[in-house]
């Protein structure tokens, strides 16, 4: 009986001990790149460490932003924001540096505004600027995408909602990132291919608004509620962790102002049960049926 005892006392610890090495103990660097749909009224930071807690990872996410205060940020206030895909500013080397310095894991481009994208033929109804043609949008984020493969990071790209305002234009502007996600794998950089993720953020939306409606998601033409923020950070942690949502209890939500101060009566917003369970359920089918 006493060997028994022995036995089923030694087999515990071994289970134990192989449960503890399982657990990713690891700190990760995550740096977000990209504009206001990153930072408006809190962003999608906050949100997505929420995500990663929850499941006890450690993901950091980096701002490049200097509010809220931040030792690695760098505003690129030259160019006012800082959609990637134009040349001058993928050339601009505070960007290279940053990424060069800062020991990240994953750095998340948001290559975006669908006026440097789409043909000039397409009529937009905001103020468009020069259209760019593909070439010439591949080449800046390509010197981006080889700066973070030489840094040790792998390269994320976030595939940007857009306006409310634009639905017609949604699917040929997702076939546009598809390309350019196809396009980054193929490069060569230091003699092989690198995976690229392809968060596609823009079909959630568009899930969303037949859902829930515009006044149901969008917070004004360009950005997206509490919730809508919620669902980005949740479709971001799941594409880079590969853990499924569905068994993450994180319900919070952010509301902040643009001025990053919290707003009195909106400091502990909880997402309602049905919501979450909608927007996890919709992010995993993504990920489970994404192209490998």
């Amino acid at each position: 009986m006493k060997y028994l005892v022995k036995i089923i006392v030694l087999a515990l610890l071994l289970v134990g001990t192989s449960i503890s090495y399982g657990q990713d103990t690891n700190t990760y660097r995550v740096l977000f790149l990209g504009n206001s749909v990153f930072y408006h009224r809190g962003g999608l930071c906050p949100s997505f460490e929420g995500f990663c807690n929850e499941a006890g990872l450690d993901y950091q996410a980096i701002s490049q932003m200097n509010t809220p205060a931040n030792p690695l940020g760098v505003e690129f206030l030259d160019y006012g924001r800082i959609p990637l895909n134009l040349p001058e500013i993928a050339a601009d080397n505070k960007i290279h540096d940053l990424i060069r310095s800062g020991n990240f894991d994953f750095v998340i481009l948001e290559g975006r505004r669908s006026g440097y994208l789409l043909p000039n033929q397409v009529e937009l109804p905001d103020n468009r600027g020069e259209h760019i043609p593909y070439e010439r949008n591949l080449e800046a984020l390509s010197s981006l995408h080889r700066t973070i493969v030489q840094s040790g990071a792998q390269t994320v790209l976030y595939m940007h909602p857009g306006l409310h305002s634009t639905v017609d234009i949604k699917h040929p502007l997702a076939q546009i990132y598809q390309t350019l996600h196809s396009d980054l794998e193929k490069m060569e950089i230091n003699g092989k291919q690198h995976e690229v993720i392809l968060v596609p953020a823009l079909f959630l939306w568009l899930d969303a608004l037949k859902h829930y409606g515009v006044e149901g998601w969008y917070a004004d033409e360009s950005h997206g509620n509490a919730l809508a923020r919620y669902s980005s950070a949740c479709m971001l942690y799941t594409y880079l962790t590969g853990k499924d949502p569905r068994m993450n209890a994180f319900n919070r939500l952010t509301e902040l102002t643009g001025a990053w101060g919290i707003i009195p009566d909106k400091t502990d917003l909880i997402a309602a049960e049905e919501d979450t369970k909608w927007i996890k359920e919709q992010v995993w089918l993504y990920y489970t049926t994404r192209p490998k």
